[in-house]
């Protein structure tokens, strides 16, 4: 792996210790150089990628004796105790390793954030430190390629999906509710921090069988496993505060986080667009435990807590008053999973969930009580026997849903139920070194509609060099209307979406090339009469649409010293025709050309990392009833530049800042028309634009440790 701009600790460590220096050369068995290996010392980000002839070398701060791992697609993994009281020379030979999963990857639609994975595109910490993301994980997974920017939702949306399509899950369970709550036209943001997991699984389509339930993407976050230390964090920030510790113990720990964020001093300094009686507040609190109860196995148990709640007028298009909103929402989480080793090549797995989450909404003279409670249990096998490695699993969601409206006159309540039972199973197949072949089927049955489904997915791997590969996938998938619709008619189906997609990638010195063209195609979308949107009868599954465009992605941590950047582009081709749409047409939330760049530059000298972001759209599409045609109006293009500046004060202390769209760019994304038109018939609109021009965030991060070395910066 080659040195990396985000080690922001152990390079600033240099101010308190001297750096050893470990180097040497990695073979294959006939004694030929290996290109591309990363070497690396354990539970560090501190190593090296070796050249063009196996050769590495890297300086640590790391001291004692420390184990140095070397892996290498197609190969074994290698691991050594070394002493790092001298300078090491070390010499390594990898061994050669056909029917493992490490393989070959399939990365048709899929993108890792992990540090263990050979496919990796990003790690944990540029999640978190990415210009402009406010280390929120969609906003930093939205620079990449396949999604689109929709800044009055924050959502993701992927490859011409709704946010809807897209389910995030934790440890292989659901999420039932990943976002926080906003008003209409508030960025959201997801509930979850990302120094909390250890690797991101983003799929932009094509995903495993284990996986249903979204029609367009998959976001799998895997969590951290124990500690390796206790410590004790503060943070003090411009929204609030925060404070977290953690226990280590010999084969567990266990964490405890609560936070206070509180908007409304920033609000009062920061002009914004709407008027906020009480702006955003909410009070959370997160529980980890993580234990083994032998050497083969692991228990997660996760759980988390939040109220929040805010108060804001909005200007109206249809009235002389603004718009107001008053919301209250309270939301639980809890997680719980157990893996097994069974032998050495043989893994057994049980997760459950549960979530609920209550919303009391004010929204001008209606009054609105939404409740969902959901649960989630999967279980499955994996084994790998010769060239074959098989999964076979199943699972059952529940969800209840209700909602009580009441308005002046009348008082409206609706709710549903649906049980869904499902059953995957999938094989990758090693035919060589250089080809993997995966296939897998889905069943699921849904209790509202009395009907089945089967999805059946297919994907291939070839190596195409060693350090490239050509990826194909094909996939079916089925989900169920979004809860509005359900809460309004069960005379309904699921949706059905096929994915088809081919890549090539090649990661060779610190550099990722990657592209992929994709066709999606829509079946039994939900429509519904545009005058009459609440009218059971007029639903139908007879919608439909396509997506099809390409992704390209660079990134480059190499060719400029201290110097790590990645650049996105898409290119999407889309139309849709569902709910209140009268025909095909381009999606609201679809622009066509996407294009950002994300830079991240270390200083040592001054002991400080800077990064910038920049992203790029076209304009999307909008619905103006004043002409004729339907959405064929379009926004103007939109512009983000940001910057973010982390500067290490003392070893455990961290001083950080950001902000967001620094030029106060005036970024529109549609236009909101009156429901009727005035005497000379034209409707009246408003533009759909930013709260505020620009965000800023101040923040102390204080990491007490036994030795005050360490520090904060993956919190960031």
């Amino acid at each position: 792996m080659t040195k990396s701009i985000l080690t922001l600790t152990l390079i600033l460590a240099s101010l308190l210790t001297e750096a050893t220096t470990i180097k040497g050369k990695v073979t294959d068995p006939s004694g030929e150089g290996l290109p591309g290996v990363n070497v690396f010392i354990q539970d560090t980000y501190d190593g090296a990628t070796t050249d063009l002839y196996g050769y590495y070398s890297f300086d640590t701060f790391e001291k004692g004796t420390q184990t140095i791992i070397a892996s290498f697609i197609g190969y074994k993994k290698h691991e050594e105790a070394v002493d790092l009281s001298k300078p090491i020379t070390l010499n390594i030979e990898l061994k050669e390793e056909v029917n493992r999963l490490s393989g070959i990857t399939i990365t048709a639609g899929s993108f890792e954030a992990s540090d263990e994975k050979k496919a990796v595109v990003l790690k944990p910490l540029d999640i978190a430190m990415t210009a402009g993301a406010l280390a929120d994980i969609p906003g930093a997974l939205s620079k990449l390629p396949g999604t689109s920017t929709n800044g009055e939702s924050g959502k993701l949306f992927v490859r011409g999906g709704t946010a809807a399509e897209t389910q995030a899950f934790i440890d292989g369970i659901l999420v039932h509710s990943f976002y926080t709550p906003t008003p209409n036209n508030v960025p959201s943001r997801s509930r979850f921090s990302p120094f909390l997991f250890k690797g991101t699984f983003f799929s932009t389509g094509g995903y495993s069988a284990e996986y249903g339930q979204a029609l367009s993407s998959v976001l799998s976050l895997n969590s951290n496993d124990i500690a390796d230390e206790t410590r004790t964090d503060f943070s003090l920030m411009t929204v609030g505060v925060d404070a977290s510790h953690t226990q280590k113990w010999d084969n567990g720990s266990i964490y405890g986080q609560i936070n206070y964020t509180n908007l409304d001093p920033y609000m009062s300094l920061v002009d914004q667009a709407y008027d906020w009686e009480d702006g955003y507040t909410s009070e959370s609190g997160t529980f980890m435990l993580r234990q083994k109860l032998s050497k083969n196995d692991m228990l997660k148990v996760y759980a988390n807590y939040d109220h929040s709640g805010f108060v804001v007028n909005q200007p109206s298009v249809n009235q002389p008053e603004d718009d107001h909103t008053d919301l209250s929402n309270n939301n639980f989480y809890l997680n719980t999973s157990y893996k097994r080793a069974l032998g050495k090549n043989s893994t057994a797995y049980l997760g459950t969930s549960y979530g609920r989450s209550y919303s009391d909404v004010i929204y001008n003279e209606t009054h609105v009580k939404d409740t969902q409670n959901s649960t989630h249990a999967k279980g499955y096998f994996t084994s790998d026997i010769n060239n074959l490695s098989v999964r076979v699993g199943g699972e059952v969601m529940s969800t209840y849903h209700e909602e009580k409206a009441s308005l002046v006159t009348d008082t409206h309540e609706s709710d549903y139920n649906n049980h869904l039972s499902a059953g995957f199973a999938e094989a990758d197949y090693y035919l060589t070194n250089s080809l993997t072949l995966r296939a897998g089927l889905r069943y699921s049955y849904y209790s509202i509609f009395d009907e089945d489904a089967l999805s059946p997915r297919l994907s291939m791997a070839l190596k195409t060099g060693e350090n490239a590969q050509l990826s194909w996938a094909y996939g079916q998938f089925h989900q169920l209307p979004t809860g509005d619709l359900l809460l309004r008619s069960q005379q309904m189906s699921f949706e059905r979406a096929d994915h088809y997609m081919m890549s090539y990638q090649t990661i060779q010195n610190g550099r990722t090339f990657r592209s992929e063209i994709y066709y999606k195609k829509y079946d039994d979308l939900v429509k519904f009469a545009t005058n009459d949107p609440y009218n059971p009868a007029k639903f139908t599954n007879t919608g439909g649409g396509y997506a099809r465009g390409i992704d390209l992605f660079w990134r480059d941590s190499k060719t400029l010293k201290n110097v790590d950047y990645w650049i996105s582009y898409s290119y999407i081709d889309t139309e849709r025709d569902y709910r209140d749409y009268p025909s095909q047409a381009n999606p609201t939330f679809a622009a066509g050309h996407n294009f950002s760049v994300v830079y991240k530059h270390f200083i040592p000298d001054i002991r400080t990392q800077i990064g910038a972001s920049y992203s790029y759209n076209n304009g999307r599409p909008y619905e103006d009833p004043n002409k004729d045609g339907f959405n064929e109006s379009k926004t103007s293009a939109y512009s983000d530049l940001s910057f973010n500046f982390a500067y290490l004060f003392r070893p455990h202390i961290i001083l950080y800042s950001s902000v967001s769209n620094l030029l106060g760019r005036d970024n529109v994304f549609g236009y909101q028309y009156a429901d009727n038109p005035d005497l000379n018939g034209v409707y009246a609109s408003q533009p759909i634009g930013q709260p505020a021009k620009r965000f800023y965030f101040v923040g102390i991060f204080i990491t007490l440790t036994k030795d005050k070395n360490k520090n904060n910066l993956e919190n960031l």
